[in-house]
C-alpha cells in the first residue's frame, strides 16, 4: 500500500474511533470537520465508507449474540466479531488495514517427493509445503505441478498466480517453468502471474533469473518486476510499497492506486463468480484508490454507488455499473 493510502486509511480509522468514543455527545463542530475531510477527496470517502461498514457490522453482530451459554470450566474462544473489532482497533493504533480480515489458508498435506498437482478455484487461496522446506501460496484459479527430489526442484505453473518462498539450497536450484519462460532461483521470495504466454514477475527478496524462450536471461533483485514474453523480458524498478501492494492478494486484498474502474473491475472478476460489468466509457475511466476485499465485489459496488453516485444493478450472474447519465 502506498504511504498516501496508508495515511488516508489511518485518518479514516481515527475519525471512526473519535466518533465511537464520543457516542451521543459527538459535537456538531467535529461532525462538520469530518464532512469537510470526506468532501476533500474521493479517496477519503471511500476509505471512510469501507471502514465504517466494517465497524457497524461488528456492532450488529454483537447485538445478535445468543443468550449466555452455560458456564464452562474452559474459557470460550473470543467471538470472531470481537476479533474483527479488535483488528479495527489495531488499525486505529496505526496497524495496517490488512489485519481486518484474514482469510483462512489451507495447508496441503506433505505427500513425499513424488510429483504433485495443486489447483485452486476462483476466489480460493491455498498454501503448499514442499519437502525441501519451500512454501508456495496459490492465488485464485491457479494450477501448478511440483517435482521435488534429492536431485531436482521444479514447478510447472500452468495457469494463474503463485507466491514462492524458496528454501536456500545451492546444490539444487529451484526452477519454475511457465509456458515459454523459465525462472531459476537458489533461495528467495517472489511471485509469478501467468497470463497465457505472458509472465509477470515480482521479487520480494533475493535474486531471480528470468529466461524467455528467444531472449537473453535477465536477473531481477529485490523490488524489481518484469514482464516476460517469448522474445523479450522487460524489467522495471519499483518501490517496496508498490511490490507489497502487488502482493496484497496474499491477505485477500486488492490495493488500487488510482487505477481506472475498468482495471479494478477486471481484477475483481478474477476472484468472484458474479462478474462486474462497467457499461459505459465515462464510468470505466473513473480513478479508483483504496484497499478492498478481493472476494466481495458486491461491497465494492455499493461503495461505487455511495462514493461516486454510480448506478448499480445486481443480478444472479453479474453486477452492472453505469454512470447516472447513462441509465
Amino acid at each position: 500500500m502506498s504511504s498516501e493510502l496508508t495515511s488516508i486509511e489511518a485518518r479514516a480509522a481515527g475519525w471512526i474511533a473519535e466518533r465511537d468514543r464520543a457516542g451521543s455527545a459527538w459535537p456538531a463542530e467535529r461532525q462538520a470537520a469530518l464532512e469537510a475531510w470526506l468532501n476533500a477527496a474521493t479517496a477519503h470517502r471511500v476509505a471512510w465508507l469501507r471502514l465504517d461498514q466494517a465497524w457497524r457490522r461488528a456492532d450488529r453482530l454483537r447485538a445478535l449474540q445468543a443468550a449466555p451459554s452455560p458456564v464452562s470450566s474452559r474459557p470460550s474462544p473470543r467471538p470472531w466479531w470481537q476479533q474483527q473489532r479488535r483488528a479495527i482497533g489495531g488499525a486505529l493504533a496505526g496497524l495496517g488495514l490488512l489485519a481486518l480480515v484474514l482469510a483462512v489458508q489451507v495447508v496441503a498435506p506433505l505427500r513425499g517427493n513424488d510429483a504433485q498437482s495443486y489447483a485452486t478455484a476462483r476466489g480460493q487461496r491455498e498454501a503448499v509445503a514442499l519437502a525441501d522446506g519451500s512454501r508456495l501460496t496459490l492465488n485464485t484459479a491457479t494450477k501448478l505441478r511440483t517435482a521435488v527430489t534429492a536431485k531436482q526442484r521444479e514447478v510447472w505453473l500452468e495457469q494463474g498466480e503463485a507466491f514462492f518462498d524458496i528454501a536456500h539450497d545451492a546444490s539444487r536450484p529451484f526452477v519454475v517453468h511457465a509456458g515459454r519462460q523459465t525462472v531459476t532461483v537458489l533461495g528467495t521470495k517472489f511471485s509469478l502471474l501467468r497470463e497465457g504466454e505472458r509472465l509477470r514477475v515480482a521479487v520480494l527478496e533475493g535474486r531471480v533469473q528470468v529466461q524467455a524462450e528467444q531472449s537473453r536471461p535477465a536477473v531481477l533483485v529485490r523490488d524489481d518486476t518484469a514482464v516476460a514474453e517469448a522474445s523479450n523480458v522487460l524489467v522495471s524498478r519499483q518501490t517496496s510499497q508498490q511490490v507489497n501492494a502487488a502482493l496484497s492478494w496474499l491477505q485477500g486484498k486488492l490495493v488500487f492506486d488510482q487505477v481506472s474502474l475498468a482495471e479494478a473491475a477486471s481484477q475483481f472478476n478474477r476472484y468472484n463468480r458474479k462478474q462486474l460489468v462497467i457499461t459505459d466509457a465515462a464510468a470505466a475511466r473513473i480513478g479508483i484508490g483504496g484497499v478492498f476485499d478481493a472476494n466481495n465485489a458486491e461491497a465494492f459496488a455499493r461503495l461505487l454507488h455511495a462514493g461516486f453516485g454510480l448506478q448499480v444493478q445486481v443480478s444472479e450472474e453479474e453486477i452492472r455499473v453505469s454512470s447516472a447519465s447513462a441509465s
